[in-house]
């Protein structure tokens, strides 16, 4: 019965959606057109590196005895918070793109690209610090930190693109 739900909702709801969208995005110039699909990429690849990271850092988990699972839960599933930054900057995106599409444009940059970084970074630590804790080196808030650290970035990024939408 869901499926039946989400197929009707993509097959009536999202062409009415897609039609009001492409009404609003006729009066801009084919320049501000491709910076809004350059921007949406960016912030299309920032989700997606997330769950690149997710299974990097997954990976390293299922790798891991079973004594140690439980502190090495918390540094696999902190590389996907990535995407959620990318995700709540792009519903600001589809807001704001009729009325600044410039500023649009380069929020979608701004947050996709430091997200990219940061989530494959994240994951190469939190992969890292999981193997250290599986060989007795490091201690689930040691490990905690050390994923932490490439987060700022991500949050830099969410934060730039919050400022350039304001």
């Amino acid at each position: 019965m869901k499926r039946f739900s989400l197929i009707f909702f993509m097959f009536s709801v999202m062409p009415l959606w897609a039609q009001s969208t492409t009404e609003k995005l006729a009066f801009l110039g084919t320049a501000q057109q491709v910076m809004l699909f350059i921007s949406f990429i960016a912030i299309g690849i920032g989700i997606l590196s997330s769950g690149y990271a997710l299974s990097i850092s997954l990976g390293a988990y299922a790798a891991c005895e079973r004594e140690v699972r439980g502190a090495a839960f918390v540094p696999a599933v902190m590389p996907g918070s990535q995407g959620l930054y990318a995700f709540a900057i792009a519903f600001l995106m589809i807001r704001n793109m009729t009325d600044m599409p410039f500023q649009t444009a380069l929020a979608g940059v701004i947050c996709g690209l430091p997200c990219l970084m940061s989530s494959i970074g994240q994951a190469r630590t939190a992969a890292s610090c999981i193997k250290s804790i599986n060989n007795g080196q490091m201690d689930q808030g040691q490990a905690l930190l050390a994923t932490g650290v490439p987060e700022l970035y991500a949050l830099t990024g969410l934060a730039g693109a919050f400022l350039v939408m304001a």
